[in-house]
Formats: C-alpha cells, structure tokens, sequence
C-alpha cells in the first residue's frame, strides 16, 4: 500500500486496491453487516416515499430500461437508475447511519450501487462487503478532515464525499487497479456537489442518490478508459483545497486499514437528522416530569453543527421537521417518544406541538453532535434538565444487533412481509456465504 510519502488520491487507491476481507477484522465485517441490514430496512421503507416515486417516473420518460433491481418496487431500471432510486428511497426517511465525526451518511449512496453493480456483474456476497467496506472507509477517512469545513462553506458533506467512496467501491467489486481507482476518484469528485440549502425538500435524498449513480458511471468511467485527474485531493486545486479551503496536501487516509471508521457510525433510532438525536434523547427523558401546557421555556444545549444544519425555526413539512431541532425536542417533550410518524406533513402541524416549539431556543454549547442538554423552565418558576453524553445509536450507546433487527422488521415487513423479510436478515447474516448478490437484490424487490 502508497505510505506516507505518497498523495492522498494514491494512498486511497492503494488501499482499495490491497486490502483484501481476510484483512478485515471479524468486529468490523460484523459491524458492516449490521449496517447493510439497516440499509436494507430504511430502503424499503423510503420506497413508499413520494421521492421516490417521483425519481422512477422521471427515469421512466426518459426511457432508462434495465432489469435492475429498484428497491421495494415491481419497476426496474439501468444499473446506474437502480443505484440513483435506491441511493435516494435509502436517505428518504432520514433514518439511515450517520457517521458524526465526519457529518456523513455513508451506506446510503455506496450500497445502492454496490447493490446494482453486483446484481448485473453477479458479484459474490464476500466481494460486496469488502467493496462496501473500503467505499465506507475511503469517505469516513476523507470526513474527518474535511466534512465539517465543508458544512461551515454551506455544503453537504454527504453530497460530496459519498461521491467517492462509493465511486472506489464500485471500483473495487469490478476489479480495477490502482491507476484506474485513482482515476476513478478524479472522475467522481468533479461530478460531487450538495448544498446544505435543499435540506427539508427532496433535493437531500437526490445527493446520496446521485452520488450512487455517479460512483457508478464513475467506475465504468474508468474500466472504460475514461480519464480523469489521479491527483484530485492532491495541491492546491484538489477537491479538499477548493470545496473546503484545506491546505494543499494534507497527509489524509494514514490510518486506512488501522483505524476502521464504521465501528465509531451510528445506526438511527428515529427518523431525522442525526444531529438533533441527543436533544430528542433528553426530551424523552424530561417527559416524565413536565407537562406541555406548563412549560415556558426550553434550552436546548447542542453543537455549533446542530444549529447550523438543524434548526429550522418554523418547520411547515415533514422533511423541514427533520432538521428542526426547535420541532424535535417539543413533539419529544409532549409524546415522551419520537416515532416515524411525529416527522410527518400531517404530524409537523399539531398546534399543541408549535405552541410549544415556539418556547425552544438553541445555544451553541458542545463539539460533538451526538451531546445536548435540554432545560425546561415551567410555570412556577422551577427548572429541570436532562444532559445525554451520547445519543442513542452513537459509538457510546450504540444501537444492538437486535436493535438493529427489530428495527427492519418494522421497517419491512409492511414492504415485502415477514417471510421474505425473515430471508433477508438471513442471507446478510451470512453475506460472505452468498455466492450471487443478486439473490438479496430479489429478496427486496416486489415479485
């Protein structure tokens, strides 16, 4: 593998092309597993999404026909329609993983597409969860330095970054070399882009699907003899110099391979905007002491990113309610839970929740997103807090295997029924045994 003399783009390239699954620690192909089913669970349910519909429509008139599988669905598509429906029906709910250090969702786009490439190349069950795992860890790597600044400049590191991970996944399940990978991430990140500004519209879900659609004609790009540059997140016109304002060279990915990234992601427990986790934690915990109609006023204690990406004021849809911690915390606080159904256009209206809403202020108080403290004054003047360390589903309180299971079902179940959900946990506790990933690709479609 490229050491720590080499450019970043070669280092990542040289990584994805060595690392074989004997490589990966047991732990870590466990946790990946964990992560594909949770995948396939919020895939499914964001099938029914309007987004989603919207996106098989629009393929449709423009005569995109394959025999890919679309997610949930009768319809199928190209190998690279496939891969942008599902990237997108994947971050639909916003109930997908998150990785906090680094801002990013990272199994949305990159299964999507491994899921596409693999059923069309019939690729092996071992074969995909390595390339999920060197996509997961090429975009993780590259989060740690430059997602947060990119959020900072308005971007949405998720539209960005996933645009190469997933484009060396890809790489890597149809078994390009090292130059070719390395060209691969030059076609990719003049194709990646996201703006933090489409957040609460459909537009969020559109970057993690065109991120799987581009890391896909980025790879065939590529195998085609496409070329592009092999030093994009190298000098000072690379993607991390010019998107997020790094210094030119930073020795990014020197912990590939020795620091797995996907063990310290976060499997969601609610259906909304990772960064606002923690204060619905608290909120829940709060409920059992205050009444609503006596509360008048919250403080809700979060990060710098919380409020920078998750604090819409006055939330008038469901997709705005997701990134508005204001709306969270007061559905929490009156619920005392926070299920699917509160980020809904009909949930978000409830005038008992936006009386108080409007009493939720925010302060910037914390580093991390997965931290808050919620304080609640009531109407005689006394005060009571809640202060969570970590949120449910982060690396300190993580989601379980079973957590992650019973989260499927329910997400499943209605989709594509019991049985049929029941093989699927199966045949992706045992992916390595599976000799044609087209097999799960059937499993989740509707026959």
């Amino acid at each position: 593998m490229a050491g720590e003399n080499a450019g970043a783009t070669a280092r990542f390239a040289s990584f994805a092309h060595g690392v074989t699954l004997a490589d990966i620690p047991a732990a870590v192909r466990d946790t990946a597993k964990q992560m594909i089913l949770d995948w396939a669970g919020v895939t499914l349910a964001g099938s029914a999404e309007p987004l989603t519909d919207a996106l098989i429509a629009a393929k449709r008139s423009a005569h995109d026909t394959g025999v890919a599988t679309i997610v949930g669905k009768r319809a199928t598509a190209t190998v690279e329609g496939a891969a942008l429906v599902n990237g997108a029906a994947a971050h639909a709910l916003d109930f997908d993983d998150y990785f906090a250090e680094g801002v990013i969702h990272g199994s949305a786009p990159l299964a999507a597409a491994l899921l596409a490439v693999g059923e069309d190349r019939r690729s092996t069950g071992e074969e995909f969860l390595a390339s999920f795992l060197v996509g997961y860890e090429v975009h993780a790597h590259l989060s740690t330095v430059i997602g947060q600044p990119l959020i900072h400049r308005g971007y949405h590191p998720t539209g960005v970054l996933t645009h190469l991970g997933t484009a060396v996944g890809v790489g890597k399940l149809i078994d390009l070399d090292i130059e070719n990978l390395s060209r691969c991430l030059g076609i990719a990140s003049t194709q990646a882009a996201g703006l933090l500004a489409s957040f609460g519209t459909m537009c969020k879900s559109l970057h993690t699907g065109k991120a799987a659609a581009d890391g896909v004609l980025s790879a065939l790009l590529a195998e085609a003899g496409f070329t592009g540059s092999s030093r994009i997140l190298d000098g000072d016109r690379g993607l991390p110099t010019v998107l997020a304002g790094a210094e030119p060279d930073l020795p990014l990915g020197l912990e590939l391979g020795s620091r797995w990234l996907i063990l310290e992601s976060a499997i969601k427990p609610y259906a909304a905007c990772g960064a606002i986790h923690a204060a619905i934690d608290a909120a829940i915990e709060l409920s059992k002491d205050v009444r609503p109609q006596h509360v008048t006023q919250v403080q809700c204690g979060v990060s710098a990113i919380t409020i920078h990406a998750a604090s819409i004021a006055e939330p008038a849809t469901g997709l705005e309610s997701k990134f508005s911690t204001q709306y969270a915390v007061a559905a929490a606080l009156t619920a005392g839970r926070s299920p699917a159904s509160d980020f809904t256009d009909a949930a978000v209206l409830r005038p008992d929740v936006r009386d108080l809403m409007s009493k939720v202020s925010l302060l910037d108080t914390y580093e991390r997103i997965t931290e808050a403290k919620v304080r609640v004054t009531r109407s005689d003047g006394s005060t009571v807090e809640r202060k969570v360390d970590w949120a449910k589903g982060s690396p300190g309180n993580p989601m379980t295997h079973a957590d992650t299971i019973e989260k499927f079902f329910e997400l499943a179940e209605p989709v594509i029924g019991h049985h049929r959900a029941r093989e699927v946990v199966s045949m992706i506790d045992a992916l390595e045994e599976q000799p044609d990933i087209g097999r799960l690709a059937q499993a989740l479609s509707i026959r």
